[in-house]
């Protein structure tokens, strides 16, 4: 009769056995594994990607832990193959804010143009003129910024969140600018953002010495 291993065994145990072919062996050890990464995961990530970090760590797991080098033990190992999914986890999640930050902020340089006081700074339809001009004015120096205010413009106006309005901007975007990669357009839009803005001040000064 076999030796159907438990979920008390050693998981060098396990992963032995399971490297050398026993199925049973490798469901226990993953099973065990989720279990604690599950407990693990919840006291770090936010509920609704628990489950999505736990799966990323396993899946890791499962194509490595055959070949892994053996100076420490697969539990050790695991659990540092989670810290690592856990810390990229957030490293996206940085990146991801950081890019709806520049959609969200691009929106408002309007309001931000130096200047402005409660006496006599541009009313809201100035504002609105000022940012249509500049641009248009983007547009005809560099065509690549004036498609990608133009579709930020047209998907603020379809309404969501700054995470949608952005990806649709992107993916619009990317179809009549096949060669922009998701991080060259963030830093393309960087780039024009700043132009923006100094095309704007400049058309301030002009609008107020009028």
């Amino acid at each position: 009769m076999n030796d159907v291993p438990t979920p008390e065994a050693s998981f060098d145990t396990l992963g032995d056995r399971a490297a050398g072919g026993d199925g049973r062996a490798e469901a226990v050890l993953f099973e065990e594994l989720r279990v604690r990464f599950l407990t693990i995961t919840k006291r770090r990530v936010q509920p609704d990607h628990v489950e999505d970090v736990v799966q990323d760590a396993l899946r890791i797991i499962l194509g490595k832990y055959r070949e892994r080098s053996r100076d420490c033990g697969l539990l050790v190992w695991s659990l540092t193959v989670l810290r690592n999914v856990i810390g990229n986890h957030y490293q996206t999640r940085r990146r991801e804010t950081e890019r709806t930050t520049q959609v969200e902020d691009w929106q408002r340089i309007g309001e931000e143009t130096p200047g402005k006081d409660p006496s006599g700074g541009l009313d809201h339809d100035e504002t609105a003129g000022l940012l249509e001009n500049a641009v248009a004015e983007l547009a005809r120096r560099s065509p690549r910024c004036g498609d990608i205010f133009r579709h930020i413009l047209e998907s603020h106006e379809r309404g969501g969140g700054q995470r949608e309005i952005s990806q649709r901007a992107f993916e619009t975007v990317c179809l009549e600018h096949p060669d922009l990669t998701r991080n060259t357009f963030y830093v393309a839009l960087h780039r024009c953002r700043a132009q923006l803005r100094s095309l704007m001040d400049r058309m301030e000064t002009g609008v107020g010495h009028a």
